[in-house]
């Protein structure tokens, strides 16, 4: 797992970092621009929890957002929920 370091500049849409699998290498993206205030630094030694446990243990970076006009786009977990429904 490759994360950024705190103090980075994120921006929203953009690659921050990149999760491998066994099947695959898959990149990050930021939903907001920012900087990066903290790292989950045990998540690269724990990846399961990114699927067991994505609300508590699977955080991967904390964000000061710098730019609140990508707030309105972030979905909660019903909304997610309810699109992956539809989606199939």
């Amino acid at each position: 797992m490759d994360l950024p370091e705190v103090g980075k500049a994120v921006t929203a849409g953009e690659e921050f970092g990149e999760v491998e699998s066994v099947k695959a290498v898959s990149p990050l993206y930021c939903p907001i621009t920012g900087e990066v205030v903290e790292v989950h630094s045990e998540l690269p030694d724990n990846l399961d929890q990114l699927n067991d446990d994505p609300y508590d243990f699977g955080w991967v970076i904390k964000v000061k957002v710098s730019d609140d006009s990508n707030l309105s786009s972030l979905m909660d977990a019903a909304a997610y929920k309810k699109q992956c429904a539809e989606s199939g």
